[in-house]
């Protein structure tokens, strides 16, 4: 039993080929077919099931691989990421410079010395300025041996930083003639001092516990600007150089900041930074105090700020550390 006439609806007995009450051929399909049919025939559930699964292993697929392709360091968005757009604090450092030894690192920018010197001499127009400098820097030298030192030669003088000490005045104008090549060559120049301009803004913004670092900036800056001038107000044009220089390496990681990065593994970023401004602030302020009569305002006024940075960081330290305990 079980099935039924298609003509009459009456219950067929088991095995009949035809139908008790009317008479009508039975064509019905064997058990074992009907089976083998149901299995045949997928369940609508369990192919929506697959469906569902193969869409979601495909996506999971095409979002990894789009993922990738968007963070790697490859990617063109993180290299064209300026770093001019960020706080020094905040740009993601491409190496590890806490762990750069200070050997390698003096060896890296010796070889950065010697390949610069290279693109000079390679470099009509970074050349041409440089043989400019020399033929003034002796012209002035001539001119005021020999008594000859009208404002217009004075002014030519402070221009080119022309004058000054054997060893001071030669980093003073390698200082100067690094600041007007780039002014010169470099395109984007001005753009990298305004964004390092616009990051002194923030010095204020460190609290107590930085005030520390930006005086030891300040005082260290005060003391190698006082190396480099030996005249004081007549190659301030020094300073102007070294803190415009200074302003443009805010924004970057450059070969002082390496080096205090290895000399002090373990200071923090954010330190470092207010350290670095406060010596880009150093420059500007010499030039200010240069106008003061005397030769060493830069050595007597460093020397107190880093006592008084000195003095700052130790209090703040004590404090830190009684506020934890």
């Amino acid at each position: 039993m079980g099935k039924f006439c298609t003509s009459c609806d009456a219950a067929l007995n088991k095995g009949a080929k035809f139908c008790a009450k009317c008479g009508a051929n039975v064509s019905s399909v064997p058990e074992e077919a009907g089976a083998l049919l149901d299995q045949t025939t997928p369940n609508s559930e369990t192919v929506l099931s697959k469906t569902g699964k193969q869409i979601k292993t495909e996506a999971k697929i095409k979002t990894v691989a789009y993922a990738k392709s968007i963070f790697s360091d490859a990617a063109p968005a993180y290299q064209s990421a300026g770093e001019l757009a960020l706080a020094s604090e905040l740009i993601p450092t491409t190496g590890d410079l806490t762990g750069e030894g200070l050997l390698s690192l003096l060896k890296s920018g010796f070889r950065g010395l010697a390949s610069g010197f290279k693109r000079t001499l390679g470099d009509k127009k970074r050349m041409g300025i440089v043989i400019t400098l020399v033929v003034i820097w002796l012209l002035v030298n001539l001119l005021a041996s020999l008594g000859i030192f009208p404002l217009p030669v004075r002014a030519l003088s402070w221009l080119t930083a022309a004058q000054g000490s054997l060893i001071g005045g030669t980093i003073g104008k390698g200082l100067v003639a690094a600041l007007l090549a780039q002014l010169i060559a470099d395109q984007g120049m001005l753009q990298k001092v305004k964004s390092g301009l616009g990051q002194m803004g923030g010095i204020g913004k460190g609290g107590k516990g930085m005030a520390g670092n930006l005086l030891l900036g300040l005082g260290i800056a005060l003391i190698a600007s006082n190396m480099m001038i030996s005249s004081n107000l007549q190659n301030t044009m020094v300073c102007i150089a070294a803190f415009l220089l200074s302003a443009k390496a805010l924004t970057h990681h450059g070969f002082l900041r390496r080096v205090i990065t290895a000399l002090l593994p373990k200071a923090k970023n954010a330190t470092i930074t207010i350290f670095m401004r406060g010596w880009t602030l150093g420059f500007a302020l010499f030039a200010a105090i240069s106008f003061l009569p005397g030769g060493g305002n830069g050595y007597v006024l460093g020397i107190l700020l880093l006592l008084a940075g000195g003095i700052v960081t130790v209090v703040s330290r004590n404090k830190k550390e009684a506020t934890t305990e």
